[in-house]
């Protein structure tokens, strides 16, 4: 299954070329990856064993790591295999993007376009979002230039595992909202991404 088939299918609350480019910027479309936040690259790896275990091998609780395809943020000691399975992945992502989207909108912090807000909390903070990263997302939507490929074979979509995957303990409540799990289904089973995308405008911080 290619990059774009596979966000498409899962990304059902948030545009999909907006999570694609979310994608590219921060795994690089490597699902058995994860960044620790002192660290600027991803470590990648062959298989999700052999991340989950180098996951482990961090053993420290006092920072935060990025998991998987959107990096999931989270504390290394809850940090499961089913968190990095790609279309669980970038479900939840999208939806803590749907529900910060919703906050930016009704913030008066913020000016601008709400799902850049979003982007910039989740990966972020909501007292300190990384704008940074929302303007490489959005020049990439901008551009249509986050790339297309295959994934790997054992990463194939299952539909009877996005309903049944729990949500994993996540860091930081604030730029990851708690989803209860009718929304949690909800949010798989709906479509609500936009037509096509548009240039978000940068949310102006007071």
């Amino acid at each position: 299954m290619d990059l774009t088939t596979l966000v498409m299918a899962c990304a059902l609350t948030v545009d999909p070329k907006i999570m694609h480019a979310l994608i590219w910027h921060q795994s690089g479309g490597e699902p058995w990856s994860f960044t620790v936040l002192e660290e600027s690259q991803p470590q990648i790896h062959r298989t999700v064993r052999e991340a989950v275990r180098a996951v482990r091998a961090v053993d420290r609780d006092d920072i935060t790591i990025r998991v998987g395809l959107t990096g999931l943020s989270a504390i290394p000691r809850s940090t499961t295999a089913a968190m990095f399975a790609p279309c669980p992945n970038i479900a939840i992502a999208a939806r803590q993007i749907a529900e910060l989207r919703e906050r930016c909108r009704t913030s008066p912090r913020f000016k601008g376009d709400a799902i850049y807000c979003a982007i910039a909390a989740y990966h972020g903070s909501w007292d300190r979002p990384d704008n940074a990263f929302a303007d490489a997302v959005r020049t990439s939507v901008v551009k249509n230039d986050a790339p297309d490929f295959e994934m790997p074979a054992d990463t194939s979509l299952n539909f009877d595992d996005i309903g049944s995957t729990t949500l994993p303990v996540l860091r930081d409540a604030a730029s990851a909202p708690t989803i209860a799990p009718d929304d949690q289904q909800r949010a798989w089973s709906s479509a609500l991404f936009p037509v096509k995308s548009r240039q978000f405008d940068r949310p102006v911080e007071r």
